[in-house]
């Protein structure tokens, strides 16, 4: 199914590992060799296959790595379990390394967001600039809602369209091979993603002193049709604790606005990281 995803790719890609103390991180690059590098954090259970409708414009300027997240529903394979938020900062550090980075741009949406957030507060030096799109928690808790529809997706055989419906209403319809996709990440299963003893580490609020410790320079953008949180809480505490960040509200977007509004978003990620 993913690479079903992957063949409707309008460039090129490369398909590589990174070995990391945690296991094998699924990269897939494209774009210009000599390029400044733009790293890609994907939201949970979608892949990096998602950066499909964005993917041909960030790679024209950028070499571009979409990173499959480790211990999430996707290519990377997990080897042992992360366990703290600093792990995850250090994951992110191992796979730059392992690709030769010193320093990188990096754009995220809703769980890939809140990592770069964390990675913001652990190894701000080897951030450029940033984008975060639809944070998962970060600045505001989830509505109970959430819970409600996230737990929907293994246990209600209509899970995934309802949970579809819940997020892009009629506003966006994704490609059948996607959602085929999509639903074989829900019910793909191994023992350590499993494991029921594990510490909770996401979602996760972070409190007023953390947030102002940022010093990255970032775009914040919230989608107007937001189900999970309300947007304008959300950005109104960022606004408020963040030194250096530019937040706005995407009109007629919801959670995913990188694709609802594909066009708009690109170009305001690419101004913002050329400016």
């Amino acid at each position: 199914m993913y690479e079903n995803c992957l063949s409707h790719w309008p460039v090129k890609v490369e398909s590589s590992y990174v070995s990391t103390s945690f296991g094998q991180t699924h990269v897939i690059t494209c774009g210009p060799e000599e390029a400044e590098p733009l790293l890609l954090l994907h939201g949970a259970m979608y892949s990096s296959t998602m950066w499909y409708p964005n993917i041909e414009s960030f790679s024209q300027k950028y070499r571009t790595y979409a990173i499959d997240i480790i211990d999430d529903k996707n290519k990377s394979m997990l080897q042992k379990p992360l366990e703290s938020r600093e792990e995850y900062a250090y994951w992110l550090s191992e796979v730059m390394d392992g690709l030769g980075l010193g320093v990188a741009y990096m754009a995220g949406l809703s769980y890939g967001g809140q990592l770069i957030v964390n990675f913001a507060m652990h190894d701000p030096a080897r951030i450029l600039k940033c984008v975060v799109m639809s944070p998962a928690e970060s600045f505001v808790s989830f509505r109970a809602e959430f819970y409600a529809h996230a737990f929907g997706l293994v246990s209600d055989p209509n899970g995934v369209e309802n949970f579809n419906k819940w997020v892009f209403a009629d506003r966006y319809q994704l490609p059948p091979y996607f959602v085929d996709q999509f639903q074989a990440g829900v019910l793909r299963e191994d023992s350590l993603s499993a494991g029921k003893d594990r510490k909770r580490v996401w979602p996760y609020v972070w409190a007023d002193e953390e947030l102002k410790s940022i010093t990255t320079d970032m775009l914040l953008l919230f989608g107007e049709h937001e189900v999970m949180y309300n947007p304008l809480e959300a950005m109104g505490r960022a606004v408020r604790l963040l030194p250096h960040v530019k937040a706005e509200i995407v009109k007629n977007a919801g959670h995913i606005l990188s694709m609802e509004q594909a066009d708009l978003v690109n170009e305001k990620i690419l101004q913002f990281l050329s400016e």
